[in-house]
């Protein structure tokens, strides 16, 4: 009895075996490939709920491989409609747009297919819709959707890529309806991007204190800023700069704020909020080397704008260390004072190259009161010139609260000159001087230039780091 009962049992495992090596035979084809597919699928999707989307292309490209693999070998497998969706979905998503839209379009032809996964696959080709630039139509397709998902990943796609189609059609108030409060990632840069491109300095400024909020801090914020303060809007760059203060990022990147705002607001001659902007840069620089020397070499121009004359300008420069030379702000400064110093240091009896002097300081080296000082001091000592009227008039409007002292000057020691002549309303061409003038100024300058442009060749040359 034993003995049968034995038998019986050794042929019920044949029995077994035989039918599990028939199963695994139809069934090796999802295990090898559509399971393998669904678990690379689900790490990009992980991947897309922490807005990882560049990260997630290379899952859901692989998840595609996998499961092409199973419509090549199986294509009628009970498993060739899980197959089709993830082939369609991954390759749309991975940008493979032309497979991608084949395989989800005949996905959705499947009636038994579930709302689920349809939903997915319409968000895909969406996406595809994206890419192949026809925001009309992912629009079409979300919109659709949107209306009757409930609230989870899914609709958060969904409303993610309507918002980037709204935002490729240039719509952006539809862009901020999509958004709302949502976690998007880096949408929220391509939206100050845009703005930015737009002019809509508004919208890109609530967008990035939004984002400081979050202390998220991207290159895109420093550009905010930059754009902001060229524009006029220093306020506005000024509430960016403060909120990103009042949060933890880095000190060394609201750092970088201070410096940009700083060197906007010293570019259009706002020194006393420049220097204190400037100021604060400096003291959360940290170890930011590089930085720090920028600030520095911002803090110069600063210091230059106070010197009223050539020595005490001297001084400042002579204080510079080393590190703040090195930065291509200070460099450029250096090189203007070397072209300064060419000019001055010139025997030119005509006057033109002392004149041409005060005219880079004002309008290179940017330094005002150091040009208003270099020409009343040049009409002084040089009263005979003929540049000396030119020298007052320059003078004077760089010094409103002496302007109509130097100016009845012109009118009552030069009444000759072109620049009376202009101050009395007359043509100044018919003064004896209007032409003599910029043929000298042309060829001291030419001059000038031709030795300073080759001493900076050589100051450059000697700076520029040496190949190993």
């Amino acid at each position: 009895m034993i003995r049968r009962l034995g038998v019986a049992a050794r042929g019920a495992a044949r029995v077994a075996a035989v039918a599990c090596a028939w199963l695994l035979a139809a069934g090796c084809v999802y295990y090898n490939g559509v399971y393998n597919a669904e678990r690379v699928a689900k790490r990009g999707d992980g991947k897309l709920r922490r807005n990882e989307d560049e990260a997630a292309r290379e899952d859901f490209r692989l998840s595609a491989i996998h499961a092409e693999s199973v419509l090549v070998r199986a294509p009628t497998s009970s498993w060739y409609p899980r197959a089709l969706y993830l082939a369609g979905r991954g390759a749309a998503l991975a940008g493979g747009c032309e497979q991608g839209v084949a395989r989800l379009n005949a996905l959705l032809l499947v009636p038994t297919v579930p709302d689920d996964d349809r939903v997915r696959a319409t968000i895909a080709l969406a996406a595809c819709d994206l890419r192949q630039s026809n925001a009309a139509s992912a629009r079409a397709r979300l919109d659709s959707l949107l209306g009757r998902l409930p609230e989870g990943e899914s609709r958060r796609q969904a409303r993610l890529w309507s918002a980037r189609a709204a935002l490729a059609q240039g719509d952006l108030p539809a862009v901020d309806r999509y958004l709302g409060s949502l976690d998007a990632g880096l949408l929220p840069w391509e939206v100050v991007n845009a703005a930015l491109a737009a002019r809509d300095y508004a919208r890109a400024e609530s967008v990035v204190v939004a984002r400081a909020g979050a202390g998220d801090f991207r290159s895109e914020v420093t550009r905010t800023v930059n754009d902001l303060a060229a524009a006029a809007r220093f306020e506005a760059a000024g509430r960016i700069v403060k909120a990103y203060d009042n949060t933890r990022v880095r000190e060394s990147d609201r750092a970088r704020l201070y410096y940009a705002l700083g060197a906007q607001l010293a570019r259009t001659g706002q020194d006393t909020l420049a220097r204190r902007t400037l100021l604060r840069a400096e003291a959360l620089v940290g170890k930011d080397t590089l930085l720090r020397s920028d600030v520095r070499a911002r803090m110069l121009l600063l210091d230059l704008r106070r010197a009223e004359s050539m020595p005490a300008a001297d001084s400042i420069l002579a204080r510079v260390d080393s590190s703040t030379w090195a930065t291509s702000f200070a460099r450029q400064i250096g090189e203007h004072v070397l072209l300064v110093q060419l000019l001055r240091g010139r025997d030119d009896p005509t006057g033109a190259s002392a004149y041409l002097a005060g005219e880079v300081v004002r309008d290179s080296l940017r330094t005002p009161l150091l040009a208003q000082a270099l020409f009343s001091s040049f009409a002084r000592t040089n009263g005979s010139s003929v540049f000396a009227p030119f020298a007052w008039y320059a003078a004077s409007l760089l010094r409103p609260d002496s302007a109509e002292r130097w100016v009845q000057r012109i009118r009552t020691e030069y009444p000759a000159s072109p620049v009376a002549a202009r101050l009395r309303g007359d043509d100044p061409a018919t003064a004896e001087d209007y032409q003599r003038a910029p043929d000298l100024l042309k060829l001291r300058w030419g001059e000038a230039v031709r030795v300073w442009s080759d001493s900076v060749r050589k100051l450059r040359t000697r700076a520029a780091p040496r190949a190993p």
